[in-house]
């Protein structure tokens, strides 16, 4: 203790004896050096003067274009003068045919003129960033002291003295480095800037410039991205916590951390009640409510966790014809190059998406459940409107042969509130449409044919089980052809207990490529499998039916053909792998379905869309043109709507039902009503051009006969069968060996039938 005062003691004494050195000439040294420093400083501003005030005068020619034409500009950096620290160019998606159906792009940059600004955010602006705007002439001496005795007192840097204008000159005119010459160089940017313009033109090239993170530059461009509408929609609370973002967007954007967001919006909200700006009782309220709108949840600490704020991805969009599609495909990218790869890479991404199609499937699904909205809309009235958004859907449509994604629409629209994926990311009881899958397995086994006849009654199986069919409707002895074009609940039982779960579960397992464990864990040997019962997605129902349709061999679905890196070159050739892998499976697998099979079932298919089927009136009055087959599905209580439908070259699953799980979309709403016309308007406008031509059919193995659709047998020419079907296929040999009983004359009997083997042709 005694050597530290000595020590004082004598630094003192040596002070006093050296007062000139200490007061007068260390002073002028440091003022000196100081001037000199300044003074280099300002030649140096001098020199960039010039291009300085061209770049400031070519960006407010930007802002004035806002004033003049009253709406927002959208403009890129070398319009504004700007330097790029990255690759200026978006990364675009194309389709199969080289249209760009997507663009996405790590910077946002959207110009708004002076109306578009709420007086609130300017407030906010001046409330938290500078409270002396409107009297200072850039620099503001007094608070730059300010912010030094609050530094000083904290022991860190917790308020800066700059000002508005001198963030302006940062932004504009610097490359952002903290030291001292450049807190000097923006001194001298901000009272040239104060000469030239006046106070409404600074905040408006501020807020329009000002960098929010997640690639957003200005005002307009944030509030699209935190709230997903423009700036001048903004209410209170909302542009604090844009104003929130200016000062660190890494700390402070609800995107990075929302408890930060939260909490500095809310000291936004104070300064604004401290600077007269705002009540506190008006902010109170108005923060209350933002709250609620934006579902802001907390942990068990108290703390903001999770909200609807920064949600909206689709506007890094610039080109966006298929939302879900390229939301999908941007992931891919991220995972396999790098989320700054994907954005700043102006990389090219080929894809097998047909962009008149896609167009054509996102019109027909949303008219689809915009029918059901507004059905549940005049039900239930106004208690259900806030719900409404609940009711959503999915189309995905593959080349059966290929796997290439042609179309793919996983929701109404891509939204805040709507960002799940309906086409890949949701699993559902497919109900009858999955009954396919049963018919096949038995056909193969030889245990039907078409025409075999089973009874539909009422039937309890083993375990008490008791399906019943559509409407408590039975219909007595029936064939297979008509009972699958009927949907018949319990001759699909009784069909798949005849036949087993070996054949069945096999063709599930390839099909979908699954481990044996996931196979054990997501579907059980259980009779009511046969009603579709266990779940999959919109992806997978299409994947099951396109190993139908293209008889037998294993596909797996792909968006991505290939990759080019900004200078063209090709980065990942994913079609190449694809490729690979899928011929290796087949190599190993072989047949997933006979053939034969496959084309017996895709021919009873077709009876769905023909008089008697359930999906008959969907054609009726306006027939396509051209072959198509599917199977509707309704799972109970009406909770989901499917269709799986096939043309020759293109597979297609619609998926409409409520989000939220298994709620009812209304009695009678069934498939035939809400999927299947969704599939229907689909291809009337996909194959608007062109004609898909016919189902393939094996060249052996296989024959054709025609038969009574009531009896299965063949009608005499000079019978009187009510209903006669051409054309049904048989596996070779098991045709029906027999004439109509039910409507043939007595010397039918003794005559000679004939059957047409198949020539493919």
């Amino acid at each position: 203790m005694n050597m530290v005062k000595e020590f004082l003691l004598a630094v003192v004494k040596w002070i006093f004896s050296h007062k000139k050195v200490v007061f007068i000439y260390t002073p002028l040294l440091c003022f000196f050096l100081v001037t000199l420093f300044v003074g280099y400083v300002y030649m140096s501003w001098l020199g960039d003067k010039a291009d300085a005030l061209e770049k400031l005068a070519r960006y407010k020619r930007l802002i004035d274009r806002t004033q003049e034409i009253r709406e927002g500009y959208v403009y890129s950096l070398r319009e504004a003068g700007l330097g790029a620290k990255v690759v200026d160019i978006p990364t675009r998606i194309y389709d199969r045919n080289d249209e760009i159906i997507g663009e996405f792009f790590e910077q946002k940059r959207e110009i708004v003129p002076y109306n578009y600004i709420p007086k609130y955010l300017i407030r906010a602006v001046i409330a938290s960033e500078d409270r002396d705007f409107y009297q200072h002439n850039g620099v503001n001496i007094k608070g730059i002291f300010r912010a030094m005795i609050v530094n000083v007192l904290h022991f860190r840097v917790v308020q800066g003295g700059s000002t508005i204008t001198q963030q302006l000159a940062k932004v504009l005119f610097t490359d952002m480095e903290r030291t001292l010459k450049r807190k000097i160089y923006e001194m001298f940017c901000a009272l040239e800037i104060e000469n030239g313009y006046d106070k409404d033109d600074i905040m408006l090239m501020y807020l329009n410039l000002i960098y929010f993170g997640n690639g957003a530059y200005g005002v307009e461009s944030a509030a699209k991205m935190f709230f997903g509408k423009s700036v001048r929609e903004l209410n209170e609370v909302e542009c604090a916590m844009v104003v929130a973002t200016i000062s660190n967007p890494l700390i402070y954007s609800p995107l990075s951390n929302l408890e930060n967001s939260i909490r500095k919006t809310r000291r936004i909200l104070q300064s604004m009640i401290d600077a007269g700006f705002l009540k506190k009782a008006k902010a109170d309220y108005k923060y209350k409510k933002f709250i609620k709108k934006w579902d802001v949840a907390y942990n068990s600490e108290g703390r903001a966790e999770t909200s609807l704020i920064g949600t909206f991805l689709y506007s890094s969009y610039r080109i966006n014809r298929a939302p879900f599609f390229n939301e999908h495909i941007r992931r891919i990218m991220v995972d396999k190059f790098g989320e700054d790869v994907v954005k700043r890479g102006g990389l090219k991404i080929y894809t097998t998406i047909d962009g008149r199609k896609q167009d054509a499937a996102l019109k027909a699904l949303r008219a689809g459940i915009e029918n059901q909205r507004q059905y549940m809309v005049r039900r239930y009235g106004k208690k259900i409107e806030k719900d409404i958004d609940n009711i959503q859907g999915a189309l995905i449509a593959l080349d059966p042969y290929t796997g290439e994604i042609i179309a793919y629409v996983g929701g109404y629209k891509f939204t805040s509130k709507n960002q799940h994926d309906h086409v890949s990311q949701i699993r559902r009881q497919p109900g009858s449409s999955f009954k396919p899958l049963i018919y096949v397995s038995a056909i193969e086994a030889k245990d039907i044919t078409p025409s075999t006849v089973f009874k539909d009654e009422p039937t309890t199986f083993p375990g008490n089980y008791r399906p019943g069919n559509y409407g408590e409707r039975y219909h007595g002895n029936v064939i297979v052809r008509y009972a699958l074009a009927r949907s018949l609940n319990v001759i699909a039982v009784k069909i798949l207990q005849k036949t087993g779960y070996d054949r069945l579960f096999t063709i599930i397992q390839k099909s979908l490529d699954l481990s044996d464990s996931e196979m054990s864990e997501r579907f059980g040997r259980t009779l009511s499998i046969a009603l579709g019962t266990y779940e999959v997605s919109p992806m997978e129902s299409s994947v099951l039916h396109s190993v139908i349709c293209n008889g037998g061999d294993f596909i797996k679905p792909y968006g991505i053909k290939f990759v080019k890196d900004y200078s063209g070159n090709i980065i990942w050739n994913n079609e190449e792998d694809i490729h690979r892998y899928v011929e290796d499976k087949r190599q190993r697998l072989g047949k997933i379905i006979d053939p034969v099979a496959a084309a017996i079932m895709v021919n009873l298919m077709q009876a769905v869309f023909m008089d008697g089927g359930t999906a008959y009136f969907n054609v009726s009055r306006r027939p396509l043109g051209f072959p198509i087959a599917g199977k509707t599905g309704t799972t109970s209580n009406f909770s989901d709507a499917w269709l799986a439908g096939y043309t020759a070259n293109m597979v297609t699953s619609v998926w409409i039902g409520n989000k939220k799980g298994a709620i009812s979309l209304g009695s009678g709403r069934a498939a035939a009503v809400l999927a299947a016309p969704v599939w229907i308007r689909f291809l009337r406008e996909a194959y608007r051009d062109e004609k898909p031509g016919n189902f393939k059919v094996p060249v052996q193995g296989v024959s054709r006969q025609s038969i009574c659709l009531e009896s299965g047998l063949v009608p005499p020419e000079n019978g009187t069968c009510p209903k006669i079907v051409h054309d049904q296929l048989y596996y070779s040999g098991t045709e029906p060996g027999e004439y109509c009983t039910l409507h043939a004359p007595k010397q039918a009997a003794e005559t000679e039938i004939k059957t047409d083997t198949v020539q493919n042709k």
